[in-house]
């Protein structure tokens, strides 16, 4: 190391003394109070209590020692002692700086005891004392808690009364927190008006804290409660204007668009309607929605969108009455197209016309054997048919009578069957008797499309008095009941 350099070091290290040896004589000594206020900012509250009564003790009326002994007190949980102590530093007119975070602290004491009767007043009493601007802020959040307890309370008038004041005083709050004070607002609101239309039944009322509400936070569920009023009372109009803002705010929501199309063709606005279906169609797509805006364009001459409705609703299910519909839009568009003197266009939709009748052809055909497959199940399960009866009781007498015509009308020789006749008595609300009917057995089979006749009588007494029915039975199964008629 140069001469220099030792030299440039020693002047250095001599800087450096000289700085720390003036500290220590200039550096102001640490008295009790500023001890004190070390060990609280230390969280050490329990030893600086003793040391800040001193102090008051000896010194009543100093006013710095107050704001601190309060809170001392309040960390060692000594409340009373604490209030005390801020009443006091209030009355010496302490500086703003040193009262406000003591009562800040108190009044969120009291919150979380759920006292916001004494918060508020010990916040109205620093407005008094000229806090006002000190605690703006924190009184704008105090309002938003205990709008919040009275909600939690359906306390809803106060808590509406306590976001008016938090919103009055939020000028020093984030853009956020205003903004979430202005949704509770709204949201009070809401509440209050469907209290009033479930609970008053006062629908004009409810409308009235819905446009409140509305005119403080623009959102979508006060558009639909609004509308859901005037449709209810058949002001479409404006049903319709409030629907159209939820729809242009939240695109997604598919009972608001169906709302909406109800009530424009209500009105017969079917332009309006067909636009508000081009929406709902693309994201809900279903043949009944196709279907309706296939209609619509019908309505308003537009060939080309109802044949474009009817094939997509065709597309998702393919019926006979959607094919019928789509052929009769196409050649209705080719009979306009030709009226147009547009020939080759009006010849190529007739073509399509013609292709959607093959569909049908083949839709019928399928139709056909899906009819005759169901009757030929029908009867593989109950081959025999009845066709005609008659069940009587004769003048003088107290036996019932009848006679049953069947046929087999399966395609196979029936090689064993019985039917069962039950005699059932409808005033009496019972059975009276029963007898078997012989109809087929290994010898003497009843031929595909056979027809027999079938007469019995019943085997007990009746009254004559009495509502008579004849209930027919195959193999355990009901077939048909018959009344006895009398003569």
């Amino acid at each position: 190391m140069s001469f220099v350099q030792n030299k440039k070091l020693v002047v250095a290290i001599s800087i450096l003394l000289a700085a720390g040896l003036i500290f220590l004589i200039f550096q102001p000594k640490e008295t009790e109070l500023s001890r004190a206020i070390r060990l609280i900012k230390q969280n050490k509250a329990a030893a600086a209590v003793p040391m800040l009564e001193r102090l008051a003790l000896k010194h009543p009326d100093e006013p710095d020692v107050h704001p601190w002994l309060a809170q001392g007190y309040l960390a060692t949980q000594r409340y009373a002692e604490a209030r005390t102590e801020l009443d006091t530093a209030i009355r010496l007119h302490v500086s703003p700086k040193s009262l406000s975070p003591m009562i800040q602290a108190f009044t969120n004491y009291y919150q979380i005891r759920g006292d916001f009767q004494d918060a508020e007043k010990l916040y109205q009493a620093a407005v008094r004392i000229g806090l006002k601007d000190n605690v703006m802020a924190e009184r704008s959040r105090f309002y938003i808690a205990y709008a919040d307890h009275d909600l939690q309370s359906e306390k809803y008038d106060e808590a509406a009364k306590h976001l008016q004041l938090a919103q009055e005083l939020s000028s020093g709050l984030d853009a956020e927190t205003q903004k979430g004070i202005k949704m509770r607002q709204a949201d009070c609101l809401r509440r209050m008006a469907a209290l009033a239309e479930m609970n008053e039944k006062d629908e004009d009322k409810a409308l009235k804290l819905l446009e409140q509400s509305l005119s403080i936070s623009d959102e979508t569920m006060t558009h639909k409660a609004i509308a859901t009023i005037y449709e209810r009372r058949g002001n479409q109009p404006e049903a319709i204007k409030h629907f159209e803002a939820v729809a242009k705010a939240d695109p997604n929501n598919l009972e608001v668009w169906h709302h909406l199309v109800d009530l424009l063709l209500s009105r017969k606005e079917y332009d309006k309607a067909q636009e508000a279906l081009n929406e709902l169609s693309t994201k809900e797509r279903s043949p009944e929605n196709y279907e309706l805006l296939a209609n619509v364009c019908l309505k308003l001459s537009n060939y080309a969108g109802a044949v474009r409705g009817f094939e997509e609703a065709a597309n998702l299910s393919p019926t006979l009455p959607l094919l019928e519909k789509l052929k009769k839009t196409l050649l209705l568009w080719s009979e306009s197209l030709n009226q147009e003197g547009k020939t080759q266009e009006a010849q190529s939709v007739r073509g399509h016309a013609e292709r959607v009748s093959e569909q049908i052809a083949v839709k019928l055909q399928e139709k056909e054997a899906q009819d005759a497959a169901k009757i030929k199940a029908k009867i593989e399960a109950e081959p025999i048919s009845i066709l005609f009866s008659r069940n009587w009781l004769a003048k003088d007498s107290i036996t019932p009578e009848g006679k049953l015509r069947i046929r087999n009308a399966s395609d196979t020789p029936i090689e064993e069957l019985t039917l069962t006749a039950v005699f059932y008595d409808r005033t009496a609300r019972s059975r009276n008797g029963s007898v078997d009917l012989p109809v087929a057995s290994p010898s003497h089979q009843l031929g595909p499309q056979e027809e027999k006749w079938l007469y019995f009588s019943c085997p007990s007494t009746v009254k004559r008095d009495h509502q008579l029915t004849v209930i027919i039975y195959s193999k355990g199964k009901l077939m048909k009941e018959f009344p006895v008629a009398k003569y």
